[in-house]
């Protein structure tokens, strides 16, 4: 073989060589710039996030979840029963006959003498009627509102004559108001029952004369007592 058929054959396979080289590189590595650069980590966009309801900080989430939370809407403990309500007036309405009687034993005269009589004949009518009703007089709540009425009592005989005849209206007066908005803001709200819902409303249609004719009559007194 010459010289210049050796340089040929030479230079040949050194291109084949070459070539199998570059073609094995590409192989091993077909797109050098994939897993290179910021976007090596980067989150697959079609991958769905990982539900994570209950593992994070979120109060309102862990409400939600929680079948032990109340509803909204649900009334919270303590609420009134209906029993409790029915109760409730009859405190009141004991609270007004003792008061009347008390007053009557006190030698009240005129219209005060009469507005006492009113008060214990209406209350004396409206606590049997609820007593058919099963009111729940061991309720606690019942059983405070009667000590005050108790304790008011007391204070309110420490007294005599025109100073008590004053200091008992004031006295009515007060304790109509309280039972009024006792009544509209918790006791109404607490019926469902028609029978219930009837005598508590009858209660306070009671209750407002009464406290109408004890402002007029607080006003012919001299106002409040200070």
């Amino acid at each position: 073989m010459n010289h210049a058929l050796k340089l040929s054959l030479a230079i040949s396979i050194a291109m084949l060589a070459l070539a199998g080289c570059k073609r094995d590189e590409n192989d091993a590595n077909p797109d050098s710039t994939a897993l290179s650069g910021p976007q090596a980590n980067a989150p697959d966009p079609t991958e769905k996030p990982a539900d994570t309801t209950g593992t994070t900080g979120d109060a309102t989430s862990a409400v939600a979840n929680d079948p032990a939370a109340p509803a909204a809407g649900v009334p919270a403990a303590g609420t009134l029963t209906q029993a409790d309500a029915v109760a409730l007036v009859g405190a009141v309405d004991k609270h007004e006959v003792a008061a009347a009687e008390q007053a009557k034993s006190k030698k009240v005269t005129g219209e005060v003498a009469q507005y006492a009589d009113m008060l214990h004949r209406e209350h004396s009518k409206n606590l049997e009627a609820g007593k058919k009703l099963n009111p729940n007089e061991s309720s606690p709540e019942v059983t405070a509102l009667e000590e005050k009425g108790r304790s008011d009592l007391s204070t309110l005989d420490q007294k005599s004559g025109k100073e008590y005849e004053k200091a008992y209206v004031d006295a009515m007066v007060k304790g109509h108001q309280d039972a009024l908005t006792l009544i509209d803001t918790r006791l109404l709200p607490a019926a469902t029952d028609d029978n219930i819902r009837a005598f508590l409303t009858t209660s306070r249609e009671h209750v407002a004369m009464h406290l109408e004719r004890g402002r007029a009559l607080q006003g012919k007194l001299g106002g409040a007592a200070q």
